[in-house]
This record gives structure tokens, C-alpha cells and sequence, in this order.
């Protein structure tokens, strides 16, 4: 190939293909005087010579931006050719044109046979046009992009600036013998429009200034915490805020203000806080609201379309969260804001807006959108886990809410259940002659386990098959129990953490058990309500069956409470069996926390789950994060958003296919073990085709 698209600057001009060059590093001297050049080009001859090595050999001397080349090549049969070049500084006349340079070449070529054989020649023009792209790549729109990226599309892939410094257009006429074409001073043949071939041709930067790379490294800057001294919580008052809390108690003491002077401390205290809020305001309002809009729309949003790659290896290994999630739009749209509208002050300002939107919609019973219902996933981001929590508490709240509202007020009796109750009864006491007196006195309920009142079912939920009560044989009815509370990875954390603390011993373990069987307390409670005249006996059958032998003949342990028949007693023969021996072990937990509950209904017990209290330690938990732990908990979804980048450069590259493995296991690891240690941003390794390198235009993240 005459014209090859890529190749060395010696296979252009002398038609070589395999050739050794000799060079000085980079950083020594420069060959400069022909002794020297021949004292290294007959050196270097003599070592090919003796390793028997054919190839062409060229030594670069004087500067290298000149690429000038002296080359000897030894064919072994007595014949050597001499590569020589020489630098103008003006191009003579006679070489401006095909027929001059065809005479040079005849006249250095010095063919002894007449007459010389016929030559055939290959032209091409090229046109360089240098600095066509001068605005800035790419080119935003006036209005600014207010709309999140569509499922989780990263939205700065790509370099600043065009990374196409240079468009070459070339005319070409391949082939030709000379005689068939004319080109000297006088006349031309060779007019480009009518080149039989053209071609164009890029130069690309090798170095682009990367969007997706310098803004993760940015990002990692953030989160080592060199940008936690400008943040300032969410509920920071001002100084005279802060002496009025202080002298809080000395106000009691002193006479009441006047209406004046009340006025005036609120006017100043508005007007300081308006000066303080339109100073945060880093993103314009307009943009905000639009921001806050696409993300937590006001309406029910259309269910989010499953990406592609959602069953893939990134959704499936990745502890982040789905690209169609809250939180992952959450986090690009936060980068956007980081990226074009004040760097971490509009991140933060969008952070807080986002929390405020929320605490709304906890208020007003709105479900988050594109949020997974049911307890948290602990396979996902902490991030994502945290709201997840706060959807469930606001599931929690609306059924609660649902369910007063049917059901109407609860009757006084009812509501106080859960408290301790008093009834008045006759204590015998002796006066001092010894006779026998009545007062009345107070017992509390709790010293009581069976009320002198028949006991009514409530709270069932259906019956259990064909399952009777050993005593009384009346049909066992499911319970409606409290649903279990949901936690998340640190409040896990935290829970165990806890429970190491109480110490190793026997009140320790006891503790302990006590602290894990609030549930179990629960069910019992609301089994007792559902089922009056039950025993542990018949708990056990329904919540753990394989702690009861069913079919044992040996005679059942009495229980002392086994309750007052129902007016559900029939004739129906009583079940055989008996509890397994873990059951019946002294001191199990199950036995005692039996004898020490009493018989409510699900709705009149104290709630396992405090939605109200969780929801506002979730809301403080993201409202006090800093600078750098906000992006340490983004960290997760941004990755799966730079993954999903490179992923579709492997797919276009295969050669990219071992990087990309090497770079997911980094990726997997690094978002579990959740410690900013494990980031690491880094360029595409040299050893990557650099075809690959000019055409991807990204960054590959690399994760350690």
C-alpha cells in the first residue's frame, strides 16, 4: 500500500516495512555531527551483521522533531543501499512538480540498463485543516439541562473540548505509469476533483481532558474531606438563636416583653434568615424547582423500563442499586450539580432541597417513586437502603392511618390496654383488736394474667386448617400479628454491636434473649387474643411445628396457664402430642416469655416498628451527612454509572474486554468494602491499541 493510514514515517518515504532504528532516549543528547552518526550507524551494521540480521538499520540524529534518518541496509549478496535524506529550507523549483521528481529519482537510482525499465507512480494531495472547532465541545443549551439522565445514563462521558485537533482530505491517484500523466511548470494533469480516490482522515488529542474521569477525581478529593469545613448543618441557628436557647431557663425570671419589642426580634430574626437562605442559593430557582420535579415529581410517576443490563453481572454484583431507582438519579443529578452549578455548595444546596422534599412527603403520606416497596434490600447502596426505610415508614403510616379511619375511634378501654390498669377490689386488714376489716385497695393487672371477665377472641385473621386447641378444642384461628421491623445495614450493625456489649455470663445471656424476643412477645400476645383458652402448647404447633411431636402417646406437661374454655367447645378429640425436648428444657425463653404475656390484639400492643421515630432518625441521618460522606455513600451508584460507560466501549472494542474484567472485580470489591481506600481513578494503560484509545474518548475508571 502506497499510502498506508498509519505507519512509520520511513515506511512513507522509502517503501520499508520490517527496519531497526537506532535513537537516543528522551532525555539525552541529540546526535549531532556525521562522525558520530557514522561511527554509530557502521557499530550498529556490525551487530546485525553478527546476529545474522538483514533488516534495514537507521540511526535518528540532530533533533528529534526533525525526523531525520541516515540507514545502510546489507543484503548479504554484496550489494548495500544507503538511505540518505537532507532537510530545505526552500523546496527548489524543479521539485515542485511529478516530472522534477521523477528525473531525481531516475538520476539517484542510476539504472545501468538501457533502456531503464518503465516507472509507475502513485500521487496524493492532502489538505489539512487545522483549529475548525473553536467553540466548546459540547455545547450546552441556554436553558440548561434541568431533566436527570434517562435510566442511568452517565451524563458527562466524553472530553471538554473536541478531542479533533486536525481533518485531513486527501486526492489520490494510485498507479500510474508516467507516460499518463502530465505534471511540470506549464501544465497539470492531477486536478482533485477528478482524483479516481479520496479519503479523510482525523488526528485526535492522545491526552483529552476527560469529563467522566476528572470529575470522579474530583469527586475522591471530596470525599478524603477536603471540602467539610464549608459545611453547615441544616438546623444551625444563628448566634441570637444561640443565646436564646442559652438563656432559656434566665427567661422565666424576667417580666414579659412587649408586643414591640417581640416584633422586632422576629422581623430581624426573618430577615437574617432570608439574607441566609438566598446566600445558599447557589442553583437559581427556576432550575431547582425543575430539578426537584423530574426527580420527586408530584404526580405518580410511569413505572421506569428495565434497562438492559438490569439482570446483568453489573446489577446482580454491583452493591449499588437499579440504574431505574431514585437513588441512583438522585446521585447523577447531584453530579450535574456539582459539576455546572458551584461545585460541592450546589451539591449541597440540591442535597438539601431533596431532604426537605422528603420530610414533605412523609408528612403528607406520598410514597417515593421508583423506590422498591418492603423492607430495605441489604444487598443495595446504605444510601438506597435509607430510603427504602423511610418508603416503608410511610407505608407503615398510611396503613395505620387507613385502618383508624375504618375502623373508627378506639374505645377507651381498648386504647388504654397496652398501659398498666387498676381494679378496685377488698383487701382484709386487722384493726388493733385483732378483727377482721375490708378497705378497698388496688391491684395492677399486670400482677394478673386471667381476668375475671370472659375473655372475647380478637384480632383473628383466618382459621389454621383443621387444627383445634388441646384444651378446649375450639378451633385455633391465625392471629393478625405486628409485621416484623426493618433495619438496615447499620442498624443491624449497630443492634449486634449492642448485644456484644452486654458481656458473657448467665444474666447476660438471659439479656440478651429478652432483647431478641420482643416478636416473639408480640405473636404470643396477639395468639392469645385470637385464641382464648390456649396454651404454649397450641403457640407452638402454629408459630414453630417442628418443636411439636405430633402422635406422641407420653402424657403432655400441664401448663398452669392454659385459659378458660371458650363457648367454642366442642366434642371433638383432643390432638396427641407433646413439645420436643428443647421446649421442655427449664428455663427456656419461649416457656417464660408465655407466662409473662398477656392476651392483646396486634392493633392494641405497642408497635414493634415506630414509623415516627425511625423516619426522623433517617431524615437527621441524611441531613447531617458532610461533604465527603455524601459522596462516599454516591460513590456507589456513580461507579455503576462509569461501569456502564466502559461497558459500552468493550462492547465496541473486544480489545478492551480483559481491562474491562480486571476493572469489574476492582468495581465489585470496592463498593462492598465501602472505604474510600478502594478508589482509584486511572487512565487507559498504555499497552491499549491506541486506535482504541482515540476512538473510546473515556476514561477507564479503575477501582483497587
Amino acid at each position: 500500500m502506497d499510502f498506508p493510514a498509519r505507519a512509520h514515517c520511513l515506511t512513507r518515504w522509502f517503501g520499508i516495512r520490517d527496519f531497526v532504528v537506532l535513537s537516543p532516549a528522551p532525555n539525552a543528547e541529540a546526535i549531532i555531527g556525521e562522525s558520530r552518526m557514522k561511527i554509530l550507524l557502521s557499530s550498529f551494521i556490525i551487530a546485525l551483521h553478527n546476529t545474522q540480521c538483514r533488516l534495514p538499520a537507521f540511526v535518528q540524529v540532530v533533533q528529534h522533531w526533525r525526523r531525520l534518518y541516515a540507514g545502510v541496509c546489507d543484503s548479504g549478496a554484496g550489494m548495500r543501499t544507503h538511505f540518505e535524506m537532507v532537510h530545505l529550507k526552500n523546496t527548489p523549483r524543479q521539485l515542485n512538480h511529478l516530472a522534477g521528481l521523477i528525473e531525481v529519482f531516475k538520476t539517484k537510482l542510476m539504472v545501468p540498463i538501457s533502456p531503464a525499465p518503465p516507472i509507475l507512480v502513485s500521487v496524493r494531495f492532502t489538505y489539512v485543516l487545522r483549529d475548525w472547532a473553536m467553540h466548546e465541545w459540547p455545547i450546552e443549551d441556554e436553558k440548561g439541562s434541568a431533566t436527570p439522565p434517562p435510566e442511568g445514563a452517565w451524563p458527562c462521558v466524553g472530553t471538554v473540548c473536541d478531542p479533533i485537533f486536525e481533518l485531513h482530505l486527501a486526492a489520490t491517484w494510485p498507479n500510474l505509469a508516467e507516460e499518463m500523466i502530465v505534471d511540470n511548470e506549464t501544465y497539470s494533469d492531477l486536478d482533485p476533483t477528478q482524483a479516481p480516490s479520496w479519503s479523510v482522515r482525523v488526528k485526535i488529542d492522545e491526552e483529552p481532558q476527560l469529563l467522566l474521569g476528572d470529575l470522579l477525581k474530583e469527586l475522591l478529593v471530596v470525599a478524603a474531606g477536603k471540602s467539610d469545613a464549608m459545611f453547615v448543618p441544616p438546623e444551625g441557628r444563628d448566634e441570637g438563636e444561640g443565646r436564646d436557647i442559652q438563656s432559656a431557663l434566665q427567661r422565666l425570671t424576667e417580666p414579659v416583653p412587649s408586643i414591640s419589642t417581640l416584633t422586632s426580634s422576629v422581623v430581624s430574626r426573618a430577615r437574617r434568615k432570608l439574607t441566609r437562605e438566598s446566600n445558599n442559593n447557589v442553583i437559581p430557582e427556576l432550575l431547582l424547582n425543575a430539578m426537584l420535579e423530574d426527580l420527586l415529581p408530584d404526580v405518580d410517576p410511569p413505572p421506569a423500563p428495565e434497562p438492559p443490563d438490569e439482570s446483568g453481572r453489573l446489577h446482580d454484583q454491583l452493591k449499588s442499586c437499579s440504574v431505574s431507582s431514585l437513588t441512583h438519579r438522585a446521585a447523577l443529578l447531584l453530579c450535574e450539580a456539582y459539576q455546572q452549578h458551584g461545585g460541592v455548595r450546589g451539591m449541597l444546596h440540591l442535597w438539601q432541597e431533596i431532604i426537605l422534599e422528603l420530610r414533605y412527603r412523609w408528612d403528607n403520606n406520598i410514597l417515593l417513586p421508583w423506590t422498591e416497596h418492603g423492607h430495605p434490600d441489604l444487598g443495595a447502596s446504605l444510601l438506597h437502603q435509607k430510603l427504602q426505610l423511610l418508603n416503608c415508614c410511610i407505608e407503615r403510616k398510611r396503613a395505620r392511618e387507613n385502618e383508624a379511619l375504618v375502623q373508627g375511634p378506639v374505645e377507651e378501654e381498648e386504647a388504654s390496654a397496652s398501659e398498666d390498669e387498676f381494679f378496685e377490689c377488698e383487701e382484709t386488714v386487722s384493726d388493733e383488736d385483732g378483727s377482721p376489716l375490708t378497705r378497698k385497695g388496688s391491684v395492677r393487672r399486670n400482677d394478673v394474667f386471667r381476668d375475671s371477665k370472659p375473655q372475647h377472641p380478637d384480632g383473628r385473621l383466618k382459621r389454621l386448617g383443621d387444627m383445634r386447641l388441646l384444651d378446649t378444642g375450639a378451633p385455633l384461628y391465625v392471629p393478625i400479628t405486628q409485621e416484623p421491623a426493618p433495619m438496615t445495614e447499620d442498624m443491624l450493625a449497630e443492634h449486634e454491636q449492642s448485644l456484644v456489649e452486654l458481656g458473657h455470663g448467665e444474666e447476660a445471656a438471659k439479656l440478651r434473649a429478652q432483647m431478641q424476643s420482643a416478636s416473639l412477645l408480640s405473636d404470643m400476645e396477639a395468639f392469645k387474643a385470637a385464641n382464648p383458652g390456649c396454651k404454649l402448647d397450641d403457640f407452638v404447633r402454629w408459630h414453630s411445628p417442628r418443636d411439636w411431636n405430633e402422635g406422641d402417646t407420653h402424657s403432655d406437661d400441664e401448663d398452669d396457664d392454659g385459659g378458660n374454655a371458650g363457648d367454642e367447645q366442642t366434642d371433638q378429640p383432643k390432638p396427641r402430642g407433646r413439645l420436643s425436648k428443647r421446649m421442655r428444657l427449664p428455663g427456656n425463653i419461649w416457656a417464660e416469655c408465655w407466662q409473662s404475656t398477656k392476651s392483646v390484639a396486634a392493633r392494641k400492643q405497642r408497635r414493634l416498628f415506630d414509623d415516627t421515630k425511625e423516619t426522623e432518625k433517617t431524615l437527621q441521618w441524611l441531613s447531617s451527612l458532610r461533604p465527603s460522606q455524601l459522596v462516599l455513600n454516591l460513590l456507589p451508584c456513580l461507579v455503576h454509572a462509569a461501569m456502564q460507560a466502559f461497558q459500552v466501549s468493550e462492547k465496541c472494542h473486544p480489545s478492551l474486554s480483559l481491562l474491562y474484567e480486571q476493572t469489574f472485580q476492582r468495581t465489585v470489591r470496592a463498593t462492598r468494602m465501602q472505604e474510600l481506600r478502594h478508589y482509584e481513578v486511572r487512565p487507559l494503560p498504555r499497552s491499549v491499541d491506541p486506535r482504541v484509545r482515540r476512538s473510546s474518548y473515556r476514561s477507564s475508571a479503575s477501582w483497587r
